[in-house]
């Protein structure tokens, strides 16, 4: 297993515990990514893509069919871009 399999391998595990314990907490369903920085999930979002420039360079949002990489910009003014990861 390469570098890159790892990371969504470690992605998804995050998001999906997350989605499931948000279920089992708040008793519905969350929909759309759930973005992930430093290994720390720091929110979920419908809006698909996110807007870059709301999420520090380095952010991950993790959905069901894909995993973008917010890059670009800086922390202070967000993102520049998304890229598939």
């Amino acid at each position: 297993m390469d570098y890159r399999e790892l990371l969504v391998k470690e992605l998804n595990s995050i998001a999906k515990h997350y989605v499931e314990h948000w279920f089992e907490q708040q008793g519905e369903r969350i929909y759309g990514e759930v973005l992930i920085f430093e290994g720390r999930v720091t929110g979920w979002t419908i809006d698909e893509p996110p807007f870059p420039y709301e999420w520090r360079p380095g952010t991950y949002a993790v959905s069901k069919d894909q995993i973008l990489l917010a890059v670009g910009g800086n922390d202070a003014d967000g993102a520049e871009d998304w890229i598939t990861v």
